[in-house]
């Protein structure tokens, strides 16, 4: 099992039995974040290109964004998120640039439920919901990359830990997974055909510092 994933469904263990207390108010609250992004996995191989070879794989990625917390009676709350960031390419085995920079437009949209509310000086949520993955492509040097912009649609969960500055404000740090399957049309390039590469599971986490401001109750 991933990691993360037990990590996520341990946090949930160990604090549901208090979570039927964590009552938090009604109201809603934004924050805005930023962090670091690490893709897991490889990104795409080419048409024509060799397995085990020719991987592309997107780099560690700066991201920023913002989150949009509707909190619900009782320990709900119905978050919305999007961010954005930048990376190039590199082919896996060589850890070597490939000529190829992606931007990266993610938007969520999820439920999380407070282990512990967010009254408390500290306080504990996980989440889970929908993602929707956009990249870019550009080449270098104003070369065309010859791969398709394209969107993927997955699964995203989440851990965010909270930490009270004030009546108002909270310091929080995030950690995200996203899981989802891509595939992209390509052009051809010298001997390699034109094509759509193979679909894979891509396994992309996050870690984010933000803060977060009530902006209505809570």
């Amino acid at each position: 099992m991933n990691g993360r994933v037990l990590l996520f469904l341990l946090a949930g263990a160990l604090g549901l039995p208090a979570a039927t207390a964590a009552q938090g108010k009604a109201g809603v609250a934004v924050t805005p974040y930023f962090g670091l992004a690490l893709p897991g996995r490889d990104l795409l191989l080419r048409p024509g290109q060799t397995a085990g070879r020719d991987q592309e794989k997107q780099g560690v990625l700066g991201v920023f964004g913002g989150r949009v917390s509707v909190g619900l009676t009782g320990p709900l709350e119905v978050e919305g998120d999007v961010a954005w960031g930048s990376s190039g390419l590199k082919i896996s085995t060589l850890s070597a640039p490939s000529g190829t920079d992606a931007d990266i437009r993610t938007m969520t949209g999820r439920l999380a439920y407070r282990l512990k509310p967010t009254i408390d000086p500290f306080w504990l949520s996980i989440s889970g919901g929908v993602a929707s993955i956009k990249r870019t492509f550009s080449g270098r040097s104003g070369q065309p990359s010859g791969i398709k912009d394209a969107t993927h649609v997955g699964a995203v969960i989440g851990t965010t830990l909270g930490f009270r500055l004030g009546s108002r404000a909270a310091l929080v740090i995030g950690i995200d997974d996203f899981i989802y399957n891509a595939s992209f049309d390509v052009a051809a390039a010298g001997s390699a055909p034109a094509g759509t590469t193979q679909s894979l599971t891509q396994n992309d986490s996050r870690i984010t510092l933000g803060v977060r401001l009530a902006v209505v109750g809570l």
